[in-house]
């Protein structure tokens, strides 16, 4: 059975309503975009995210550290995308954190499990990926 292909457009439009949530520190929007429960898988340890209390919590400190290093926007750079079923696809994006000149001042990659859900995609599992 083959998979209904996603919507390029769709997902860039997710992607990148997450990266102006992320550079101008809305924390609800930023909650709103996950899954619940979500996981975030790192090398050391993964963390379940059980309710968006808890996501908030977590991201709150996070969405300050940027606003105080000066950074206002998240840019992403959509690297690969595999659809694992007609719902969900795997993402490698490779955001570029902005500062108020454009300049890119730090830049992550992160694979993300995407769920097509609420009209939109929710982050599933998000699993930080070191270069």
């Amino acid at each position: 059975m083959t998979a209904t292909p996603y919507d390029q457009d769709d997902l860039l439009t997710f992607l990148v309503g997450y990266g102006v949530a992320l550079g101008s520190g809305d924390l609800e929007t930023v909650t709103d975009a996950l899954a619940y429960p979500s996981v975030v898988v790192e090398a050391e340890r993964s963390l379940v995210v059980p309710d968006a209390e808890a996501a908030r919590d977590a991201l709150g400190s996070m969405l300050t550290a940027y606003r105080e290093q000066g950074l206002v926007a998240a840019v992403p750079d959509v690297r690969a995308v595999e659809q694992v079923g007609d719902a969900l696809l795997w993402v490698d994006v490779r955001w570029s954190y902005k500062d108020e000149n454009a300049s890119e001042e730090t830049a992550e990659r992160v694979r993300y499990l995407l769920r097509r859900g609420r009209d939109t995609f929710e982050l599933c599992v998000v699993v930080p990926v070191e270069e």
